[in-house]
């Protein structure tokens, strides 16, 4: 009895560890793509001021800003910040499983953005980069799969785990093509820019920000909308499939900055990409506003932020049907609006922590005006005002996580509290399998 009971007590402080260990993984990733979005964005502010220093890193960053936002923000954040904080939770899990493997992964990508600042985006920063990110969404599969086999009630997945699950298994097979160019663009000697070689790697980042962002607007409206998942997990399913399998076909047959030079025509890999994004998100915004107009539900701070991905995300359809160009640029807009989206659900409604809504809402007012100004074609002033305001939207974030961890309390039973368990009770069962 002493022996099971020691037992027992050593199985707690592991799963207690391993637990810790996911989310201070999870916290780690969220600040590298927080650090990488300001870097970024503040180098993209400067240079429309004119204000750019011509010395420093600050070239490099106005260099780089692209893989910068793509591959150290918008997948970072998305996929491994995500996985980690929340995977577990809703798979019903102490952590996430190979929990070495997972900090290994973690480290890579740190020190690979390091890399990619000091010296620019070259190919062993990359190479970094694509191992740590392998090594990130091996782990996360691997918690989804293991999950399955550990339990006898085999419950269907959320939107959420199924958007996570897909960009995973994306990136599983799209990076390491990656990091073949890279591969061989290092052993070649090559000394020619890779910003063209990165380019041709924007489709799959955008099949991710579609299937994860689009996961957790689902999620977010689930508690109080009315939708089925079959056909949201097929359409996100169908997409990944067949995006992967264009993709990697353009860059095998004509290498992976080609796709980018030969614009105007649906055959070329990355209109295909693009094509088959716009029809999957354009479905998918239907099936939620469909399931939305048939319930009631309250515009609640992660409501907001979804709400904010869908108009972003439409705003790139429209330019793509008129101008041909547009989605692509929205979907890595609308990645920080899921991004925020996801921050509040996994802090608020789904974690039951205290945060304060009005500055919440105060926030996603000024990156709404920020993201307008930015849409339309104006002077070099608004641009600056756009940035003033995307700033002030970021310290209006800080402030409300700030004051949320510093106090770290749960709602009281008598306000927010009984109004989520009163929503969640009168929506119970509105998701359809």
């Amino acid at each position: 009895m002493a022996f099971a009971g020691q037992k027992s007590r050593n199985g707690k402080k592991s799963m207690n560890k391993q637990a810790a260990s996911g989310t201070g993984v999870g916290a780690g990733y969220l600040l590298v793509a927080a650090v990488a979005g300001l870097l970024g964005g503040g180098a993209s502010v400067l240079r429309q001021a004119g204000l750019m220093p011509d010395h420093g890193i600050w070239p490099v960053l106005e260099h780089i800003h692209a893989p910068l936002m793509l591959l150290f923000v918008v997948i970072p954040a998305l996929v491994c910040g995500f996985s980690n904080l929340w995977l577990p939770r809703a798979l019903g899990r102490a952590g996430m499983v190979l929990p070495a493997l997972n900090v290994a992964g973690l480290g890579l990508v740190g020190v690979s953005g390091i890399l990619a600042v000091v010296n620019g985006a070259q190919a062993p920063a990359i190479l970094l980069w694509c191992a740590g990110l392998l090594c990130a969404v091996m782990t996360v599969l691997a918690t989804i799969f293991d999950s399955r086999a550990d339990t006898e009630q085999k419950l269907p997945f959320s939107p959420f785990v199924w958007g996570e699950m897909l960009a995973s298994a994306m990136l599983l097979l799209t990076v390491p093509v990656l990091a073949a160019v890279m591969t061989h663009q290092l052993l070649s000697g090559a000394q020619g820019d890779i910003l063209p070689l990165l380019d041709g790697f924007a489709e799959p980042v955008t099949l991710v920000t579609l299937l994860a962002g689009f996961g957790l607007v689902f999620e977010a409206g689930a508690r109080a909308s009315r939708f089925s998942e079959k056909p949201v997990i097929t359409i996100m399913t169908a997409t990944a499939a067949a995006s992967v399998i264009i993709w990697t076909r353009g860059v095998f047959a004509h290498g992976l900055a080609a796709s980018v030079q030969q614009p105007g025509t649906l055959t070329s890999p990355e209109n295909a990409v693009l094509f088959a994004s716009t029809l999957a998100s354009v479905l998918l915004a239907g099936l939620w506003m469909a399931g939305t107009w048939r319930s009631r539900f309250s515009l609640r701070v992660p409501m907001l932020w979804g709400l904010g991905f869908l108009a972003v995300v439409s705003t790139g359809w429209v330019a793509q049907l008129m101008q041909g160009d547009g989605l692509h640029s929205a979907l890595q807009l609308g990645a920080v609006y899921a991004a925020f989206c996801g921050l509040y659900l996994w802090r608020g409604e789904n974690g039951g922590y205290w945060y304060p809504r009005s500055l919440a809402v105060l926030q996603f007012v000024l990156m709404a005006a920020a993201t307008g100004l930015s849409f339309s074609p104006l002077s070099a002033a608004a641009q600056i005002w756009s940035g003033g305001l995307l700033g002030a939207s970021l310290l209006c974030f800080v402030a409300t996580m700030g004051m949320s961890f510093m106090q770290n309390r749960k709602v009281t039973e008598g306000s927010e509290a009984s109004a989520q368990a009163a929503l969640a009770s009168s929506s119970e069962g509105t998701v359809q399998s």
